[in-house]
């Protein structure tokens, strides 16, 4: 279920859909540090660096909307049966059929690949060419 109010407002279709992936992950209830039974996995660990990387890179967002982008769309769709939105299920195709969701948020292989062969922080051929 998305939030109703953003924690940051942007026009940056990569930094929301990041920031609604992300909220799942967030518990107001206690805090938790990433240790013992609260350690997140490789895998999420491996997630979140992307976020990292793809919000630093200069990447453009590329996937289309999610199918049930907001609650108002599931109701829709489980009222009428699946009928309703068939845009957002073209899109859901597209997305898969163009889009390699292994390497979300980037849309390409070969764009995390860049970033993580060309970082934009700590690479000297990048920021140290005259020193």
């Amino acid at each position: 279920m998305d939030r109703i109010e953003p924690i940051y407002k942007t026009d940056d279709k990569g930094v929301i859909a990041i920031e609604n992936t992300f909220w799942f992950c967030y518990n107001d209830l206690r805090e938790h540090k990433n240790v013992g039974k609260h350690k997140l996995t490789a895998a999420s660990e491996n997630q979140i660096k992307r976020f990292i990387l793809f919000l630093k890179s200069d990447n453009k967002y590329e996937w289309k909307d999610p199918k049930f982008s907001n609650p108002i769309n599931w109701i829709l769709n489980l009222m009428t049966f699946g009928l309703y939105p068939k845009n957002s299920e073209k899109k859901e195709i597209e997305n898969d059929e163009i889009g390699d969701d292994r390497v979300w948020p980037f849309f390409r292989q070969t764009e995390l690949e860049n970033e993580i062969n060309e970082p934009k922080y700590l690479n000297k051929k990048r920021h140290h060419k005259n020193i």
